[in-house]
């Protein structure tokens, strides 16, 4: 899919949004020359971010959308695991990551939507060969089968699909590391092919806006001697949605109001 007026405002910031996805894959990415704050798990914000480029776009690839809701899926369970007084069942956790791994496969491999997909995610290299692709087609040529193997997507993603909408819905366990797979496939198979740039300029530009933003409620908070909090005690550097030209009273200085005027509509893309 190739989306007439992207979201995001460069490629960098899908390279940034990419990196958090894949923290792990980060350090070892020859794209990525900044590594941004490894010592803060981002996943949550790289869902977030794709929440919000859906609004403004109304769809967005696949692919993007199948990591945010695999990844999603693996963040409740990680909270489930670390909480004294898991707040999600056991049984409700096999849900979730069953219904993502369901919209997963069904995004790339359904009979209504695959066409759309294959020419954007057919095998370049001819990895595929031909006496799988006809095994696995053997099954029909319209089957969840025959378009997984023309896309390359291993054919464990297509049983485990069928299982969980049937109700035979296996171990939390399992579900994770089925999920994971599923999330390196579309590393290997889509960000990797499709996002390739450098977060360095998204980080960039993130930082500017922090820094125009705070000085304007700073500013701000010494001539109206309002409390103010600056967000750094929540450890989310990166993770603020830049707003700023908060209203000020009328005996703002004349410097501090130019600020706030620079900050007024800041928009985080």
């Amino acid at each position: 899919m190739v989306l007439q007026f992207p979201p995001w405002r460069h490629q960098s910031y899908l390279a940034l949004v990419r990196d958090w996805f894949f923290p792990h894959r980060t350090k070892q990415d020859v794209f990525s020359a900044t590594v941004s704050d490894s010592s803060q798990d981002m996943r949550q914000r790289a869902i977030d971010k794709i929440n919000l480029w859906m609004f403004k776009a109304g769809q967005l690839p696949p692919a993007m959308e199948a990591t945010a809701s695999l990844t999603e899926a693996l963040l409740h369970d990680e909270a489930r695991r670390n909480s004294s007084a898991p707040f999600i069942s056991e049984s409700a956790m096999q849900s979730v990551y069953a219904m993502a791994l369901a919209r997963f496969v069904n995004a790339f491999v359904d009979r209504d939507v695959a066409r759309s997909h294959i020419a954007g995610m057919a095998k370049e290299d001819g990895a595929v060969e031909s006496e799988e692709v006809t095994t696995i087609s053997g099954k029909g040529e319209s089957s969840m089968y025959a378009h997984a193997a023309t896309i390359g997507m291993p054919q464990k993603f297509v049983d485990i699909r069928h299982q969980v909408t049937h109700g035979n819905i296996p171990g939390v366990p399992l579900l994770k590391k089925m999920t994971e797979q599923a999330l390196e496939w579309l590393w290997e198979r889509w960000w990797v092919k499709h996002v390739s740039g450098n977060p360095d300029r998204a980080l960039r530009e993130l930082q500017e806006r922090q820094r125009i933003s705070r000085e304007a409620r700073e500013s701000a908070n010494g001539t109206s001697g309002l409390p103010f909090d600056d967000g750094s005690s929540n450890g989310t550097s990166q993770d603020a949605l830049m707003e700023g030209g908060s209203s000020a009273a009328s005996s703002v200085a004349a410097g501090a109001t130019s600020r706030k005027r620079k900050s007024a509509v800041i928009e985080d893309t």
